[in-house]
Order: structure tokens, then C-alpha cells, then sequence
């Protein structure tokens, strides 16, 4: 069996009028069971908005794991606050790359401060592949 690269894209509303402060978390993708191979490998994660978002203003954006109930188990890649750029990518830091089958969910968690610009979106893009991969 050969190893295919996926590609995962998540497209989230931030500042349509006034955002507040505050941590949010939206689903990213399934992963999938101990019974269907079990897991994933993180290759690499971006992300950027389709405007100009200053650094006071701009959200820290990491990857969580989350049980079948939506509660969090940990974090795995954190990327702290930086100003972004319209339409330039923010590679992201990846911790833990293996996400076992265990887990439930993949989710992105925006954490950010009081924002009040309009028809911003914060794009993701997850690069991974089925199972754990070999050496």
C-alpha cells in the first residue's frame, strides 16, 4: 500500500463585525479508528487570511485534539499571535506529528483578543497521510 498525501482545508470567520475575546474551536477532520488503520501523520499545517491583520489584533492559531464528546486531550501544534499578511502563509510549528487512531477529532483553536474588522477569513490547510509511516 502506498502512502497518499491528503490535504485538509478550513475556512473560519473572524471579525465579521466584532469578534470577542476569547478561545474558539472548529472541527477540522475525523481521524480515523484503530479499525480503519488507525491515525494520522501531521506532514505540515498553514495558515493566513484573506486581509491584512495586525499583530495587536491577530489570533493565535493552534491544533488540538479532541475526544468523541468534543472535549479537548491536548494540544499538538501551538503557534503563538503574529501580524498577517493578505494572502501569505504562516507556516505552522508542529509538536506531534502522529495523531493516533484513539483520538476522535482534529480541531483548530483560534484564541484571540477583541477584533472589529469586517469580511476577514482565516484559512487552514493540514497536509497529512493515513497511518503512522515508515522510517
Amino acid at each position: 500500500m502506498s502512502q497518499e498525501l491528503h490535504l485538509t482545508n478550513v475556512c473560519i470567520p473572524y471579525g465579521a463585525g466584532t469578534t470577542a475575546a476569547g478561545t474558539s474551536n472548529y472541527l477540522a477532520m475525523i481521524i480515523p479508528g484503530t479499525s480503519y488503520g488507525g491515525g494520522i501523520n501531521l506532514v505540515k499545517w498553514n495558515y493566513g487570511a484573506n486581509k491584512a491583520v495586525a499583530a495587536g489584533s491577530a489570533p493565535a492559531v493552534n491544533l488540538i485534539t479532541l475526544n468523541a464528546t468534543g472535549g479537548t486531550i491536548g494540544t499538538i501544534c501551538a503557534n503563538g499571535s503574529a501580524a498577517l499578511s493578505a494572502g501569505t502563509p504562516v507556516t505552522g510549528t508542529i509538536t506531534t506529528a502522529w495523531i493516533p487512531g484513539t483520538i476522535s477529532f482534529l480541531a483548530v483553536q483560534v484564541c484571540h483578543d477583541a477584533y472589529a474588522a469586517t469580511d476577514v477569513a482565516l484559512n487552514v490547510s493540514l497536509a497529512w497521510f493515513h497511518g503512522r509511516g515508515s522510517a
